[in-house]
């Protein structure tokens, strides 16, 4: 293993982390709930608390939380506002909701040598009930994981679904020379060059637990597709059919990857096994069949095809029957990336001469075109289903781009150029 996969495997190692859950008074399930307002004022630190480390997890926390589309932290203006009472706690929460606070959340750290130690609760300022408390303690090297974690239990605590504060994007980029895999946290902190190959990486793709990354390489020659193991750097040969091998995507259960073949201008859409095995072919059309997108069910696989003249998105089922055309608005549809829960697909179109951006609902189907300047592409979605990433070449370079629901875009990649983000979960 090399050295920066041993750093990976190292930056990995959360086992230091353990978590306590106290009694949850409270269950807010409320489905109406939209961009609730939570107060996260200082924490008290008692003797033996590292500092620094403190306050990289307020920081951490303050930051996961605002770049949410369903939490915000109540503005800096407004919290200055707020004149705490150490002896009267009940009148502070109802200071804090007077300046907009809904929920408010406590907590106090402790800690001696490399350890740290935070009890947290969250009130309900409405109801002036506790709706959820926690203990973390880990090394203080964990700071910034332990406020993922947090935050990350909060999300879920509204929405059912924990946030993407823990999950990683692996990526390409030829900041190095050469088009390399490469892997960040959501928000494009701690990049880590996955691969030192100085050749050609494209596609990657994450299998479902985080345990295998499918790509292209021409590493040995001809574009053949391998899959990875980053956590260890073992490699392995998924599929060396002639010409081009391209474009994986894993199956919900992580036991399949379909991907693209073909040579001579003619592409088809191929699944094989993780473990191994003869390719077996799916589509059967003239022209070029590629970037195939598994549905979350398992049941149907997305893919693009030029079979009607111009690039469109079209289904099939997972025999490789059943085929329809999913995209008749564009002018050309490519790189179908399905929503966690389904419903919609996010794809590249072409508005005028520029990419964009677009999202298809599969009840409605109804074409929401999300603007942006510069050509944007590649889309996939965060695992909870409320961020997207994307590539954009507005700053001048590649670079990678995420935005939520509400169209608020984030540059999180700045150096060389940075394309074809693919997000997981959490890396095994």
């Amino acid at each position: 293993m090399n050295r920066t996969l041993a750093l990976f495997a190292v930056a990995l190692a959360v086992g230091q982390l353990a978590i306590a859950q106290d009694e949850v008074y409270l269950k807010v399930t409320n489905p109406g709930l939209s961009r609730v307002v939570i107060a996260v004022p200082e924490f008290a630190s008692r003797p033996g608390t590292d500092p620094a480390a403190a306050a990289l997890l307020l920081a951490t926390l303050r930051k996961d939380l605002d770049e949410t589309a369903v939490v915000g932290v109540v503005p800096a203006e407004n919290a200055k506002l707020v004149v705490v009472d150490p002896t009267n706690p009940t009148l502070t929460r109802q200071r804090w909701r007077a300046v907009g606070a809904q929920f408010l959340l406590d907590g106090s750290f402790a800690g001696a040598g490399n350890q740290l130690v935070l009890e947290t609760r969250l009130w309900d300022l409405t109801s002036g009930e506790v709706a959820y408390s926690r203990r973390i303690q880990g090394t203080v090297s964990l700071a910034a994981t332990m406020a993922h974690t947090l935050a990350n239990e909060l999300v879920h605590l509204f929405t059912g679904r924990p946030g993407p504060f823990l999950s990683r994007i692996a990526f390409v980029s030829d900041r190095t020379g050469a088009k390399e895999l490469w892997v960040m946290r959501w928000d494009g902190t701690e990049a880590q060059q996955l691969t030192t190959y100085r050749s050609i990486a494209l596609s990657p793709a994450w299998s479902p637990d985080g345990e295998w990354l499918a790509f292209t390489s021409f590493l040995r020659g001809p574009p053949q597709l391998f899959v990875l193991r980053p956590t260890q750097g073992y490699l392995k040969t998924l599929s060396t059919l002639p010409g081009v091998n391209s474009s994986p995507n894993f199956s919900p259960d992580g036991k399949t990857v379909a991907f693209a073949a073909g040579a001579a201008g003619v592409t088809d859409v191929y699944v094989v096994p993780v473990d191994g095995g003869t390719p077996m072919r799916l589509t059967h059309t003239l022209g070029i069949s590629t970037q195939p997108a598994w549905s979350p069910s398992g049941r149907q696989i997305a893919f693009t095809s030029n079979a009607g003249g111009s690039p469109q998105l079209y289904v099939m089922d997972a025999e490789g029957t059943n085929v329809r055309r999913l995209t008749f608005d564009d002018t050309y549809a490519d790189e179908a990336a399905w929503a966690p829960d389904g419903v919609k697909i996010a794809y590249t179109t072409l508005v005028g001469d520029r990419f964009q951006i677009a999202t298809l609902d599969l009840r409605t189907n109804a074409r929401t075109i999300i603007p942006g300047p510069g050509n944007n592409e590649s889309p996939c979605w965060s695992p909870d289903g409320t961020v997207l990433a994307f590539v954009s070449d507005r700053t001048g370079a590649r670079q990678i781009f995420i935005t939520d629901p509400a169209g608020r875009p984030q540059q999180i990649t700045d150096k060389g150029n940075n394309i074809q983000p693919a997000w997981v979960a959490q890396v095994q």
